[in-house]
């Protein structure tokens, strides 16, 4: 998984376009670079990392819901492990893994 769809609940339109989903990419050292000269673990620095692993201007990110901007903030947190590191096509990124005991 080198990238992640998310479809939004709302669409939203920016510079006459209508975005339905958004596709974020793994981030790179750039995009660190770009969201770091915001204020650090604010919203709007990291508004500005997902606009960049999507590839999108700032503002389309700012027009989303909160909730789809939730579900885009959780759902990309794989994006930043290591491939190996990363839930497999189909897991659910956020559950935890169940051992049982003998």
């Amino acid at each position: 998984m080198d990238q992640i769809t998310v479809k939004l609940t709302k669409p939203v339109e920016h510079d006459g376009r209508i975005y339905n989903e958004l596709v974020f990419r793994e981030p790179t050292v750039a995009d660190m670079i770009t969201a770091e000269k915001f204020e650090k673990d604010t919203l709007e620095s990291n508004a500005v990392l997902l606009a960049a692993m999507a590839d999108v201007s700032l503002p389309v990110i700012k027009r989303l819901k909160l909730y789809d901007y939730t579900i885009c903030d959780t759902l990309t947190v794989p994006l930043f492990l290591p491939p190996d590191g990363r839930p497999g096509e189909g897991e659910d990124p956020n559950a935890e893994a169940v051992t049982e005991e003998a």
